[in-house]
């Protein structure tokens, strides 16, 4: 449910003369511009790591979130000019998935291409994909600022899916491959 590694995904900004574009080129990367109108001319912008997924904008589209394309990191990025503000290291951000053998050294998190913003200040991210293996993936809260750890989501069943953010403080995860959706709120 993943919105890469091919074909491409748009990030629509409030001001409808901008948008974000990943380019999922399967495993040769995954670059990503952003465009800007002016009313004359297209300004488009590529950012300065060539292999990155956007997943999402704040509600004020000040901020960027992305996640690299071998999942090692996410990254808060300001929207004018792409800088990274921020950034979250998986396998230092992320414990190990409490059923992964101890003594595995292979064991590592990665961050799902899926997420983004719940508001301004508050990212939903997912450690899904590497963690199946082990088991139910993990879903992560986290503060813009990354100055905080991740704090696991609790759900009251299983959710198998990556979090897709909608803003407002809410995200949808899938279910029954896709046939059933949830709909989840922080509280």
């Amino acid at each position: 449910m993943s919105n890469l590694p091919v074909g491409s995904v748009h990030v629509p900004h409030p001001d409808p003369r901008q948008m974000g574009l990943s380019i999922g080129e399967g495993q040769d990367g995954a670059p990503a511009r952003w465009g800007r109108w002016d009313g004359q001319s297209l300004t488009v912008y590529r950012f300065e790591d060539e292999d990155l997924a956007l997943t999402g904008l704040s509600p004020s589209g000040d901020l960027l979130l992305s996640v690299t394309h071998d999942q090692d990191r996410l990254a808060v990025h300001r929207t004018r000019d792409g800088s990274v503000l921020a950034e979250a290291f998986a396998e230092s951000s992320v414990p190990r998935h409490p059923k992964a053998e101890a003594d595995n050294d292979e064991v590592y998190a990665a961050w799902d291409w899926a997420g983004g913003f719940l508001d301004e200040t508050t990212v939903i991210a997912g450690t899904v994909e590497s963690d199946e293996e082990w088991g139910e993936g993990r879903h992560w809260l986290i503060d813009v600022s990354l100055e905080r750890a991740p704090v696991q989501v609790e759900y009251p069943f299983t959710v198998t899916s990556p979090p897709f953010a909608i803003g407002e403080g809410s995200w949808y995860t899938f279910a029954d491959a896709g046939r059933t959706l949830h709909a989840w709120t922080l509280d």
